[in-house]
């Protein structure tokens, strides 16, 4: 445990990442793509070609998606728990039970649009891809929308 959140592996092997994205749950946005899959053990990994920048921007794009994942789905055990169990059984209301796996393997991959958002949006567009998968789960962090911003 650093700095109050828990540590989550990394995933690093190519074949690992071969494994969630064919077989896990792929989500779509426009800032980036969210692959989830069940697992005995909670990984993740955030990735930045070079189509979305230099390496600054790569940089802070991988930023935002490790705090996107410690925001939105590593947040705490009953959240991810709840989230695997959601993919793993492909209902918005399913709860973790003995039979399903512990824990989830998460690929975060940026996308160009990325740059021109700040963490609220990205935030945002990922609680709304995933409010289909996993229902009201997304009812957590508040959002500032733009005409806040204005005001």
């Amino acid at each position: 445990m650093r700095g109050g959140c828990v540590t989550i592996r990394s995933l690093t092997r190519a074949r690992d990442f071969q494994k969630v994205y064919r077989e896990g749950r792929k989500l779509v946005g426009k800032t980036h793509v969210l692959y989830l899959l069940p697992a005995p053990d909670d990984a993740k990994a955030v990735v930045a070609s070079k189509k979305v920048g230099n390496a600054v921007c790569r940089n802070r794009a991988k930023r935002l998606l490790r705090e996107l994942l410690q925001a939105v789905i590593f947040k705490g055990p009953e959240r991810s728990a709840r989230i695997t169990a959601c993919v793993a059984s492909g209902t918005p209301d399913a709860e973790p039970s003995s039979d399903t796996p512990t824990g989830l393997w998460c690929v975060v991959v940026a996308r160009r649009a990325i740059l021109d958002c700040d963490f609220h949006e990205v935030t945002a567009e990922s609680l709304a891809l995933m409010t289909p998968l996993c229902g009201s789960l997304a009812a957590s962090p508040k959002v500032r929308r733009e005409s806040d911003r204005n005001a």
